[in-house]
């Protein structure tokens, strides 16, 4: 079992590499071109934990996730540059252009694309209730993640991302599995950063991809969670409902961040279910990851650890 009393480390895949985060640090391990893993740790300041107001529930999960999106962007084109052969390297505009594009992609394919479907839908039914569009309009945005997620996992190049996100997911579960032991090797001996990190690896391949906290599940949540706020909000006007929709975007996150952090402590037939479809979906977001991919992500949990808790190797 998970040791409660240990801090709660999240991360996320890049680009040949996985982004480790703390409760004040963040950790960066990515593989260069010459097969040397680059490692950066950096401190961070949450914004969600400033003061009283910033920790309130809701509150602190839309700072959460808006945070949780910057700072993975940035260090997802910080490790394209670190991944990338000299030559190769993608300017600073290219990879700000492609960060835009690929917002308003995702405001499109997940806001205005469901809302003008659900409108298409009710209008071709001659259907009448506000509760009809909201829940139209949430069963379109989950097709369309369904679709989106399968298509993005046939991508080889993403595929290689997903490896990574499995070598995340394998490493936090053996460190929270207590499969190493700080300070010892295997034999008792005291053990280096090098030691440490070949143990936690080798440890996590036995590990489970999936886990309950990650963000693949944080969206299918996300979509339950704007059906039942929309169906509060869902005006007449085709464009104020997507305006609406995107001004309500905190809330829903916020919300979804709360259902998320509950639903991967607790058990029961209703969790369970909950989380049930979230896991399934990992599948897609996943992969298995080799050796070398686990030790990656094995430094960049280690480099976070010892700079949270001061641990020296």
């Amino acid at each position: 079992m998970a040791d409660d009393s240990k801090p709660s480390y999240g991360g996320q895949a890049v680009i040949e590499g996985v982004m480790m985060r703390g409760p004040k640090y963040v950790s960066l391990a990515v593989r260069d071109p010459s097969g040397n893993i680059c490692v950066k740790t950096e401190e961070v300041q949450s914004l969600s934990q400033r003061n009283w107001f910033t920790r309130l529930p809701v509150v602190r999960g839309a700072l959460s996730l808006w945070e949780s999106l910057t700072l993975g962007i940035s260090k997802l084109l910080e490790s394209a540059e670190i991944a990338s052969p000299e030559e190769e390297k993608p300017t600073e505009g290219a990879l700000t252009l492609s960060v835009l594009v690929a917002v308003v992609m995702a405001l499109g394919l997940f806001i205005v694309l469901p809302s003008y479907g659900a409108q298409w839908i009710v209008d071709l039914a001659s259907i009448s209730g506000v509760h009809w569009v909201s829940f139209i309009e949430s069963c379109l945005r989950l097709v369309i993640l369904v679709l989106y997620v399968f298509a993005i996992s046939k991508m080889e190049d993403i595929q290689r991302v997903f490896e990574y996100h499995g070598a995340e997911h394998k490493v936090i579960w053996a460190f929270e599995n207590n499969q190493l032991p700080l300070g010892q090797n295997g034999n008792g001996a005291d053990q280096g950063f090098g030691d440490a990190v070949k143990l936690l690896a080798q440890k996590a391949q036995s590990e489970s991809r999936l886990h309950p906290r990650c963000g693949t599940s944080f969206l299918f949540i996300a979509v339950l969670v704007t059906w039942v706020v929309f169906l509060f909000v869902t005006p007449e006007s085709l464009v104020i409902r997507i305006i609406s929709r995107i001004i309500l975007l905190p809330v829903v996150a916020g919300l979804a961040y709360e259902v998320l952090k509950l639903s991967a402590v607790r058990s029961g037939f209703i969790w369970d279910m909950l989380k049930a479809p979230g896991m399934g979906m990992q599948k897609l977001t996943t992969k298995e990851p080799d050796l070398q991919q686990l030790e990656v992500a094995a430094v960049s949990l280690l480099s976070l650890i010892a700079e949270e808790s001061g641990f020296s190797f």
